[in-house]
This record gives structure tokens, sequence and C-alpha cells, in this order.
């Protein structure tokens, strides 16, 4: 019988999102079926099967509250976006702009004398943080409005919302591949470019991570039952 553990992120993710009635059973069957010589590979796809399943069987069974949750949520998204989000970035980027004197006489001061080299590098980085900052406020509070839905199970209910996020981001980056080709290739400003499609993915992750968090996804889980142990014998 194998001694090793399993994949560490893929048991934390089937406890703490998997919604099936029977989530624990599976986990350990899946811990048992590792033990016994299954691969690594073979324990992610279950876990995701399982993942998938139990989130979907979870929506269908409430089909109307998830439509209304879903929609309720990209709702708040919508508002923030054009109500706040938007106005606020864009009067952030006219007054950072460096043809500015305001824009000239702060960066001239907070940065070294070459300050436009760096200013390239700073204002996206300024643009992330801001999004990211206000996006993980709306985001917590939107994931939270959509667990109240359903609040005995939200899991199936905030998931979806967060993949529904997440697709609509993953159409918008192929969409924009698509119509102007890589959003980072920039000739002569490559490594620019590539920094800037970084840093706001890594801003759209904190606005997701921050659905799940409101949601209550990324809270340690008690279960009424004790946790599968992994066999040792």
């Amino acid at each position: 019988m194998r001694l090793t553990q399993p994949p560490a992120v893929a048991t934390w993710l089937l406890r703490q999102f998997g919604c099936s009635p029977r989530n624990e059973a599976i986990l350990g069957d899946l811990m048992e079926q590792f033990a016994h010589g299954r691969s690594r590979l073979w324990y992610w796809r279950q876990t995701l099967i399982a993942l998938i399943v139990g989130s979907l069987r979870g929506v269908w069974e409430e089909k109307a509250r998830a439509l209304g949750a879903i929609a309720t949520g990209w709702i708040i998204l919508v508002l923030y976006s054009l109500m706040f989000a938007g106005p606020l970035l864009h009067f952030i980027e006219f007054e950072s702009s460096p043809n500015l004197a305001f824009a000239q006489y702060l960066f001239s001061r907070v940065l070294p004398r070459n300050w436009m080299i760096f200013y390239y590098w700073f204002q996206p980085a300024l643009f992330a943080f801001v999004f990211a900052l206000l996006g993980c406020v709306v985001g917590a509070f939107s994931g939270r409005v959509v667990a109240k839905f359903q609040p005995s199970a939200p899991i199936p209910i905030v998931t979806l919302y967060a993949a529904s996020v997440c697709g609509y981001q993953f159409c918008r980056i192929s969409f924009a591949i698509m119509k102007w080709g890589l959003p980072f290739v920039y000739p002569g400003h490559e490594v620019r470019g590539l920094f800037m499609f970084l840093v706001h993915q890594i801003a759209w992750a904190t606005i997701i991570a921050s659905i799940l968090f409101g949601g209550g996804l990324l809270k340690a889980r008690v279960e009424n039952s004790s946790h599968a142990q992994y066999p040792t014998d």
C-alpha cells in the first residue's frame, strides 16, 4: 500500500468546495483508491469531476433561485462598474497623465529624476491596485448577497457565480486577442505590455477570490461527521 499522501490541493478543494451530501465519503473513497496505487492525475481528475457534478446538481435542484442569485450578483457588478469604478479609474487616468502639471509635480517628487521611465510602469500598477482594492469590496459584497439566496447550501450558487465571472474574463481576453492580437505585444514595449497584462489578471483574480470569500467558501468548513482519514495500513 502506498504511504505517500494524495495531492493536498485537490483534497483541500474537494473538502472546501464539494457540495455533495456524500462529500466526505467521496473524499474517503478517493484517498483509499490513491493508497492502493491510483495515480495523482487520476486523483485530480476524480476530484474535478466530483466538484463539477456536485455543483451542477446543486444548482439544478434550485434553478430559479440560482438564476436569480447570479443575475443579482451581475447587476451589482455592472452598477459598480458603470457608476463608480469606471468614472474613478477615468479620473485617475486623467489626473495621472504626464502632460498635467499636477502629475509632473507629484511623480517628480515620488519617483527618481528620470521619472517618465518609471511612470510607464507605475501607472498600470496603480490602476491594477485601485481596481483590485475596489473589486475586493464589491466582490465580497456581491458574493455575500448571492450566498443569501440559499444560506443553507451556498456553495453551488456562489461557485457558479464566480465561474461566470471567470468565464467573462476569459471571453474578454480571447476577444481582445482575436481582434488586436496578444495584448502584451507592443513593438519595443513587450516587457511592459506583459507586465500590464499580468497585473490586470492578478487584479481580476483577487476579485474572484473575494467573491468566494464573501460567499463563505474560503472559510474553514466544519463537518458534522469526522473528516476522512488517510489510511495507513
